[in-house]
């Protein structure tokens, strides 16, 4: 990297100077190695490069004849002119440029999508690095337009860029674009040594500018830039913070800067002025920022302001070693300072006194005493009527009672009455903020405590009410009031910071912590809290119900900490990875609508055995949820629409789910990934689950219900009302009716024709979950687990949107290590989900999964997705009830090497698509042949493309033995041709139900006993059945219709033609024209 010097003493001649500098080497030829394509400018001494830039960037806009001219000289196509001065991240800058190059909207959404997914894995806004994706994209759009490109570009993070590889502009070899670049700006001033380091991460600069003066003498280019630079900020500050003419002029900004400098310059050696904390504070209440409106828009405006100028003290917080230990003499003495009057030092032993501020007291506004001894009860600057920032540190008092206790009174009265700031380090606290002082500080905004002793917090009950920030840290404290209420009339408190604090014992310790809005239901303000290194003895805290709580840092050892509430907040990442907390097992996320993220500590700085009890909940935001608690005494959850309105089975029989161990509830599976570190843990160098109850709810928010329902009872006790309601959806219907012949009047004379007409729901209702275990204690042996203690739910009530603006897929992706636990599963609603599965090796299994049910999902697939090849796999499954899934072709999509011996119920109705239910081997691995020995109940309805429900793989045996069957029911499968592709035993059959089942032509065996089975099938039917031996047919006793319909409806039912979408509402009625049973 070569240096280059430019003479100038404006900001239009630096940038001539600079654009000469491109142009020559553009004009000149040269070898690929010595081409200069990359420029950095400095300015002077850090000032005026942004300006200078942004200067360049106007001279060369399009949008006037001069600038197009002036482009074509230098021979560049186009100008990208990007400023990141606020720097956000390498990804926002990406952007930026992407939006100067105008990409497709498809590649603009990739920019989404992966912030999307950032937010799930808990990376911070600062390290979201750019997308590979979207570079290619760039690469070769811009080789694509074929231009040579001068980008001009602001840099506001602390390291040189690449843009080659962070944005495709072709930099290298014989590329003629070029980069004009600097990290100075907004009064950031880096000094040089800071620059050199930071250019040493990426080394792509070749040629590096510096500004000096020309004619002008320092002093007097130093104020025309300072000018310039002011302008900028001002105009950012108006535009990112639309202040509303607060802070509209750049006199404004360079009023405060050089308040601020003079701060960093003459006292900042000498005195801390903790300008992080208190800069916008000084030019508020020093009367630097005037308004004719004061309010929470001049404090907003300063604070904006102040982030805008980030002056970099260490290159004005240079002093030589010899003047270390003068300085430190200095700050060891008592003395009283203000940025108006300076540093005043008070004689050794000498009290200051109301005489010291006598001369100043209209004008001084911000006074801070340090190591000063005096009477608390008569302070010296009581006749200070002006002031409104007081700093007291390492102060004393003395012990004197002051003589004139009425006209004191009141003087102390009107001082602190008009106090807008507050700071009070390692002061004696019990005087100064007691309740009766803190009663007269009702304009008071911020609040600083840092190392008091013994202060009892409880003071602060019921007091500043205006108060918007308060920062209590490094203390001893104690609460003598309800710890609930200790901040409930702080109702515009933004910011809280509770860092470094502890107890050391004393009649009332604090052991918990409330953000305001615990107690109350108003609406609160605040938005940051700061919990670092340290609680004491604290063993809860709470920020229920804060719903604006976006910035929540914790950090540091928490030793007593059990339980942590921050429901109904708006926080996006609860990041608990820096924090020791060994005793925390309850944590509540309930109602936290934002919430995408959980970031841990390591195991072995949390409690062993994981969390006790965790509550989440981000399906609903704060103001509109109701707690299940409510539901629970309402009785059970309503209905929703569709063809079977079938309420959710109630998790764990009667049991709110609220009382699992582990109660989660998320509208994105995503979230669940962030549980893995506590969900399980490591023995033996296989990840077991710690052994709880666990309630997993994937659902969206609740729409308005269409009608109330308790348990299914079957199409016998509730098929009248069912109608009803299924004859609603249908005249809701927007879409065309599949079957034209089929009217709604001929639906409804069904339906008044009594239950038994009706024939299109279920005969046996679906069974209540299963009881989990009860709570075991936490001990493992080598080899063994734990019990599988989870139920999952899912449920999505709304249709999602897919990026290109039509209607959205999603597949919902539980990690393997919550599937491998799950023993309930339940899965409705959803519009849009079309698949539930992972990207692990495990893809879709459900290994311990006893209880499965899934409905009203027209969009699913599949539900169990089993990689081909893959270990043969024995499921647990007992239960699996199947509804109005009107895409899934296949239950499983087992290459056959899966078994299910323990299931005994299979329930599917109106899957229209469904092909086959469920693969069997044969002699394919061990066991194969207790596939479905314990099958009892076998019930299928609307079914049209199912052809065979046990299909066969490969190898058939002569025989399929099914021992424990007794109860089949099979309505309108009018393409089933076999149950079984073999002959079938049943020798324990008890009841068969069949109709509209043309295609079928045989029936189970049920073996040479006496037993007679009756089977209510259709005359016609029964004639046409086929039997290996007519001695078969003697063991049924046919029941037929007492209404018989010669004309039947033999169609493939619930085909949907292509080109007509399926809804929950195709699927309605297809009953046959007329009677029958």
């Amino acid at each position: 990297m070569r240096t280059q010097e430019i003479w100038a003493d404006t900001i239009d001649k630096a940038a001539e100077e600079i654009l000469q500098a491109l142009k020559e080497k553009t004009n000149t030829t040269s070898t690929v190695g010595s081409r200069d394509n990359v420029f950095y400018f400095d300015g002077w001494d850090g000032l005026g490069a942004s300006a200078v830039l942004r200067a360049i960037a106007q001279r060369l806009a399009t949008t006037s004849a001069d600038g197009k001219r002036a482009l074509a000289e230098l021979e560049f196509d186009q100008v990208i002119h990007i400023d990141c001065s606020m720097w956000q991240s390498r990804r926002a800058l990406q952007r930026a440029v992407a939006e100067e190059l105008r990409l497709p909207s498809e590649v603009m959404e990739l920019f989404d999508r992966e912030d999307e997914k950032d937010d799930f894995r808990g990376v911070a806004q600062g390290s979201r690095a750019e997308v590979q994706q979207v570079i290619r994209e760039m690469q070769q759009h811009i080789q694509k337009l074929n231009r040579r490109f001068l980008v001009i570009f602001h840099n506001g993070s602390s390291e040189e860029i690449d843009l080659a590889s962070c944005c495709g502009f072709p930099l290298y070899g014989f590329s003629t674009s070029k980069v004009l670049w600097t990290f100075q700006g907004r009064f950031r001033l880096k000094p040089r040594r800071k620059v050199d380091t930071a250019m040493k991460t990426a080394g792509t600069t070749d040629v590096f500018l510096l500004a000096y003066p020309q004619d002008k003498i320092k002093e007097e280019l130093w104020t025309y830039l300072v000018l310039q630079e002011t302008a900028e900020v001002a105009a950012a500050c108006k535009f990112n913070t639309r202040s509303r003419g607060i802070i509209n002029q750049p006199e404004q900004v360079t009023e405060c800067f050089l308040y601020m400098w003079d701060l960093c310059c003459s006292g900042g050696q000498l005195i801390d002025y903790d300008l992080d904390t208190h800069g916008a504070n000084y030019w508020v209440c020093d009367d630097i920022i005037r308004h004719r409106q004061q309010g929470d828009g001049l404090w907003r405006a300063a604070e904006a302001l102040h982030r805008e100028i980030r002056l970099d003290m260490d290159s004005h917080q240079y002093v030589p070693s010899s003047q270390l230990l003068g300085q430190w003499q200095i700050r060891t003495k008592p003395y009283w300072t203000s940025p108006t009057y300076g540093l005043i030092l008070i004689p050794t032993r000498a009290m200051p006194n109301g005489d010291m501020f006598q001369h100043s007291a209209d004008k001084l506004c911000v006074l801070k005493l340090s190591r000063c001894t005096f009477n608390f009860q008569s302070p010296p600057f009581l006749c200070c009527y002006a002031l409104r920032f007081l700093w007291l540190d390492h102060c004393q008092g003395t012990n004197k009672t002051s003589t004139d206790g009425a006209g004191k009174e009141e003087d102390i009265r009107r001082c602190f009455q008009r106090l807008w700031v507050l700071d009070v380090r390692y002061t004696d606290c019990d005087q100064i903020l007691c309740a009766q002082m803190l009663g007269l500080m009702t304009q008071l905004r911020e609040l600083n405590v840092i190392g008091a002793k013994g202060w009892d917090m409880g003071q602060l009950q019921g007091q500043l009410p205006n108060i918007c920030k308060l920062r209590v840290k490094k203390s001893d404290v104690t609460c003598s009031c309800p710890e609930n209420d200790l901040f409930s009339e702080m109702n515009k408190m933004e910011h809280l910071d509770f860092s470094g604090n502890y107890s050391t014992g004393g009649s009332s310790p604090m052991t918990s912590l409330f953000g305001p809005g615990v107690s109350s239901s108003n609406v609160w303000c605040l938005e940051t809290v700061i919990i670092v290194d340290g609680c004491g003895e604290v063993e809860k805290i709470s920020f229920r119900g804060c719903t604006e709580l976006k910035n929540l840092h914790l950090g540091g050892r928490m030793r007593s900490l059990h339980t942590l509430d921050i429901s109904g907040t708006a926080v996006k990442t609860l990041d608990l990875s820096t924090t020791v907390i060994p005793h925390l097992d309850e944590l509540y996320l309930l109602h936290c609508e934002k919430l995408c993220a959980i970031l841990w500590p390591p195991k072995e700085k949390m409690k062993h055995g994981g969390l006790g009890k965790l509550c989440i909940d981000t399906t609903l935001s704060a103001p509109t949820a109701q707690s299940r608690e409510e539901k629970a005494k309402r009785g059970t959850s309503t209905a929703t629409t569709g063809t079977s309105v079938a309420p959710a089975a109630a998790p764990h029989g009667s049991r709110p789910s609220s009382e699992f161990d582990w109660h989660i509830s998320v509208r994105d599976a995503r979230l669940l990934a962030s549980l893995k570190p506590v969900y399980s843990t490591a023995v033996g160098g296989d990840l077991l689950s710690y052994s709880r109850k666990a309630y997993v709810e994937i659902s969206s928010p609740h729409p308005t219900a269409v009608g109330g329902g308790g348990k299914d009872e079957g199409i016998f006790k509730s098929a009248g009302s069912r109608e009803q309601q299924l004859l609603a959806n249908l005249q809701r219907q927007p879409a065309p009716t599949v079957y034209t012949e089929i009217s709604v009047d001929r639906v409804q004379q069904a339906s008044e024709g009594g239950a038994d007409t009706l024939g299109i729901m279920w005969m046996w209702p679906c069974p209540d979950v299963p009881d989990l275990p009860e709570k075991m204690s936490f001990f493992f042996f080598w080899g063994a687990s734990p019990e599988k203690r989870c139920y999952i739910h899912v449920q999505d009530q709304m249709r999602t949107k897919s990026l290109q603006g039509g209607e959205g897929t999603q597949t919902v992706a539980v990690p393997w290590f919550i599937r491998k636990c799950a023993k309930i599963l339940h899965v409705h609603d959803s519009l849009s989900i079309t698949s539930i599965t992972s990207d692990d090796e495990y893809s879709s299994e459900w290994p311990d999964l006893e209880w499965c049910r899934i409905e009203r999902c027209p969009k699913l697939d599949f539900v169990f997705d089993n990689v081909q090849g893959r270990f043969d796999f024995t499921y647990q499954l007992r239960i699996f009830w199947a509804s109005q899934l009107l895409e899934s072709r296949y239950i499983s999509t087992s290459n056959g090497n899966r078994i299910f011996p323990h299931l005994t119920l299979l329930h599917l109705d109106f899957c229209p698509r469904l092909i086959h239910a469920l693969p069997l081997t044969w002699n394919w691995f061990p066991n194969d042949k207790d596939s479905l020995c314990l099958l009892e109940t076998l019930e299928i309805a609307w079914c049209g493309d199912l052809r065979e429900i046990f299909p066969f793989k490969r190898e058939k045996p002569d025989l399929k033995d099914f021992p424990k069957l007794k109860r089949i029911h099979l309505h309108e499968l009018p393409s089933l041709q076999h149950i079984c592709g073999v002959k079938m035993s049943a020798p324990n059959l008890e009841t068969v139900n069949i109709r509209g089942c043309w295609s079928l032509t045989r029936l189970p065996d049920i073996g040479s006993s006496n037993k007679v089975v009756e089977c209510d099938c259709e005359k016609e039917w029964w004639e046409r059945l086929e039997w290996d031996d007519r001695s078969q047919a003697d063991n049924y006793r046919p029941i037929h219709p007492r209404y018989y319909k010669k004309t039947l409806l033999r169609g493939s039912v619930l085909r949907f033609p292509r080109g007509i979408q399926p809804s929950i509402h195709h699927c309605c009625l297809c009953a046959p024209v007329g009677k029958m049973v």
